[in-house]
């Protein structure tokens, strides 16, 4: 004879009462899927520049923690480490957060709103500094021909879009063979990449070394405005050891001073640390790690007072199959599992929501709200782990009821 699902029965008599229970444990969920993926969207977004760079090794200034910094590496630091052996090619990156203001590019001067900072990117048309099909040389769709020209550009199609009018971003219509003003300068855009933008700029353009320095250097520095670049990408020979290259540069570019201007990062290294610097050292940080803290406490409020109060309910039922001899060890079995049921079933609707809120806030927002296996896993043990631990509270009064104190 098939055993009776207590727990499931106990849920699921009352359709209503079960669905909303199901509503309140979903809330949690949902709550910490948006707070994590915010999160994650800070540290996926903001060091999606070094995913695409096609370099084995980074050169960067020692306090350049962010790359919004404008801590930069000499020049010369670049032609000492193509002669170290292993090195392959060194190639400048040039990248500015700050100064560089595009105009908005709509036809339309009723439309046409502030110029806004844009993020440029400056690399050698020559070479293939990020990886991009755009910037491919084997790509036969590449627009590396068209860098080349002089004030040109390739705009990012996943800069931020618009939020009220549709089929532009917020720096309006980006369409090949449009002109408008950088920073004062005219430049005209030529082609497209997808990047998308981060918590410190909304876009990105990529120009040339020389467009860069013209426009973004040249006004704005003092001296020679090609002494330092912001990073220097190292691709080592193939066969090459990657941490025996570092230790070689590091070497080899050792000033003998105690202020070093040069660090050798790998990409891991610096994806890492451009990361740290986000969670550790920014109110950003803090406040999407404290969120989810925030959604994992409010899912245990509401899965205490679910449980506790499905406890209560049923209080005469137990205190009947204690005096029929049933261990509390079964009784806490089937608290248990109506917390597993809550958890399962709670978090598959979490999840369905949380997919579609991704969804709809990547499309408005450009950030990269992505779902991997591991994050979904992880939310799904902290679940189960938030309905237990309410599980385990609410089976207090349960323990220590007396049948003869119920029914007396």
């Amino acid at each position: 004879m098939a055993r009776t699902p207590l727990a499931w029965c106990n849920l699921t008599h009352d359709r209503v009462r079960f669905a909303l229970f199901i509503l309140g444990v979903t809330f949690a969920v949902v709550l910490m899927f948006v707070q994590q993926g915010f999160r994650n969207a800070l540290l996926d977004s903001n060091t999606m520049i070094y995913d695409h760079m096609n370099a084995d090794l980074v050169l960067v200034a020692p306090n350049r923690f962010t790359i919004a910094m404008r801590d930069a590496v000499p020049r010369r630091r670049l032609l000492q480490a193509e002669g170290v052996p292993g090195v392959r090619e060194v190639q400048a990156l040039y990248v500015e957060s700050a100064l560089g203001f595009l105009s908005d590019t709509d036809p339309t001067p009723e439309l046409r709103g502030p110029a806004r900072v844009i993020r440029v990117i400056g690399v050698e048309p020559n070479g293939y500094a990020l990886k991009l099909p755009v910037l491919d040389p084997e790509n036969p769709e590449n627009a590396i021909r068209l860098l080349r020209q002089n004030q040109t550009a390739l705009y990012d199609s996943r800069s931020k879009p618009d939020p009220v009018l549709p089929n532009r971003t917020i720096y309006g219509p980006f369409k090949p063979d449009i002109s408008t003003e950088l920073s004062g300068k005219t430049i005209t855009l030529e082609g497209s990449f997808a990047l998308g933008p981060d918590f410190t700029t909304n876009g990105n353009l990529i120009v040339s070394h020389q467009t860069f320095i013209n426009t973004l250097r040249r006004p704005y520095t003092y001296g020679a405005p090609t002494a330092s670049v912001d990073f220097g990408l190292i691709r080592l020979k193939p066969g090459t050891d990657i941490l025996r290259a570092q230790a070689d540069l590091r070497l080899a570019l050792d000033n003998g001073e105690n202020d070093p201007d040069v660090e050798v990062l790998t990409i891991d290294e610096i994806r890492d640390r451009e990361q740290q610097f986000w969670k550790n050292n920014t109110p950003i940080g803090f406040a999407f790690g404290f969120g989810m803290f925030m959604g994992f406490a409010v899912g245990l409020v509401i899965c205490y007072q679910i449980l506790s109060g499905d406890v209560n309910d049923h209080l005469a039922e137990y205190a009947t199959l204690k005096a029929m001899g049933y261990r509390n060890s079964y009784l806490i079995l089937v608290v248990l599992q109506e917390a597993l049921i809550l958890a399962v079933v709670g978090f598959l609707v979490g999840w369905l929501a949380s997919w579609v809120i991704f969804a709809l806030l990547s499309a408005s927002t450009g950030l990269p709200l992505m779902m991997t296996f591991d994050r979904v896993l992880g939310l799904f043990i902290a679940t189960v782990l938030m309905c237990a631990v309410s599980g385990l509270i609410a089976l207090v009064g349960l323990v220590r009821a007396d049948p003869a104190d119920v029914f007396g």
